[in-house]
């Protein structure tokens, strides 16, 4: 292992929540995601990091989510093969291509889709362990706690108010916004994430950030 599973709890703390990962999915997976995402998930399971604010992905679960969102949109570096990496308690994912790495952010509540393409990264084990825990260390809890109309953070709020979300759930805003629905507290519910996700990419417009910078 190039890296160490600790270097992620160091950051994030150990799991609030963990789902073991079967068997059959190192098995499925081996080759076509970092080696160090497995560890990550022989380790600490499909886990859920600060009272469910960042998730580590079931894959087969959220690739519905992943083919609706990724389906038929134009990128600089063309398709690819996503999986579902992590996911926060808002439904923001970020994916692994087998072609371009850690490629594709998506904040579907917006709509946005951020594409950095990584396939000048993919040359050996190395350099895609690392573009996972890059990812995973870059990342702080502002970056998956989303502001509100009111220009207050929203997680905290919500957690007092509804508590955390499951790894089958997510907060989503009711109405969505693309629907008219409003960044507040009293427009959030858990909600079923699979299902919400797909409201969401067929009520929200896709927005390809290509110069997010």
């Amino acid at each position: 292992m190039s890296f160490q599973v600790s270097e992620v709890t160091n950051k994030w703390g150990q799991p609030s929540h963990s789902t073991p990962v079967p068997p059959q999915h190192f098995r499925k997976y081996a080759g076509q995601v970092p080696d160090y995402l497995l560890d990550l998930w022989r380790h600490l399971g499909f886990a859920g990091f600060q009272k469910g604010m960042l998730w580590l992905c079931d894959p087969e679960k959220w690739q519905p989510a992943v083919d609706e969102w990724t389906s038929g949109i134009d990128l600089p570096f063309g398709q690819d093969r996503w999986v579902a990496v992590t996911r926060s308690a808002f439904g923001d994912m970020t994916l692994w291509g087998e072609r371009t790495g850690l490629s594709l952010t998506v904040t579907p509540y917006r709509g946005w889709i951020f594409p950095v393409d990584g396939s000048g990264e993919m040359s050996d084990d190395f350099d895609r362990d690392l573009q996972i825990l890059a990812s995973l260390l870059s990342k702080d809890q502002d970056t998956f706690d989303p502001t509100g109309d009111d220009n207050k953070p929203l997680f905290k709020r919500l957690l007092k108010d509804l508590g955390p979300v499951g790894p089958d759930t997510m907060y989503g805003f009711v109405p969505t916004l693309a629907l008219g629905g409003s960044m507040l507290p009293s427009h959030v519910e858990i909600v079923d994430a699979d299902v919400h996700m797909q409201i969401l990419s067929q009520t929200t417009h896709r927005i390809v950030m290509n110069n997010p910078y």
